[in-house]
C-alpha cells in the first residue's frame, strides 16, 4: 500500500515489520512528505518503526534530521529502526554523526 506518493519520491506502508519503505529522493520540495508519514507513524501504533531507506538515493540534511526528530519524540520502550539504508543515507549520517541519536538504531 503506498501511504504517499510525489515527485521523485515514495513512501510505502509495510505492515510487518510495522514500517515505512522510502524510496526516491527526499529534499526541500518533497520533505513535507517524509514529515507526514513519520508523523502518521509515531501515532499510529506501539511497536517499533523500521524505515526501509535502500531505495533513498538522496536525503537532505534537513530530511534527515526528520526522521532523527521523530526518534527522539518516541516513548523509551519503542525504537527507530533504520534498515536497510543506501549509501547515500549512510553518507548523511556519518556526516552529521546522528548515528547514536537518541531513539534510533541503526542497521549498518
Amino acid at each position: 500500500m503506498t501511504f504517499e506518493t510525489a515527485d521523485r519520491a515514495r513512501v510505502t506502508l509495510v505492515a510487518h515489520p510495522f514500517g515505512l519503505r522510502i524510496t526516491g529522493e527526499i529534499d526541500r520540495g518533497n520533505r513535507h512528505l517524509l514529515a507526514g508519514a513519520l508523523g502518521w507513524a509515531l501515532l499510529a501504533g506501539s511497536h517499533d518503526i523500521r524505515l526501509d531507506l535502500s531505495g533513498l538515493t538522496f536525503i537532505d540534511v534537513a530530511g534527515l534530521r526528520l526522521v532523527i526528530v521523530a526518534a527522539a519524540r518516541l516513548p523509551a520502550d519503542r525504537e527507530l529502526i533504520l534498515d536497510p539504508i543506501s549509501p547515500a543515507v549512510r553518507r548523511v549520517l556519518a556526516l552529521t554523526g546522528w548515528e547514536q541519536a537518541p531513539g534510533l538504531r541503526v542497521c549498518l
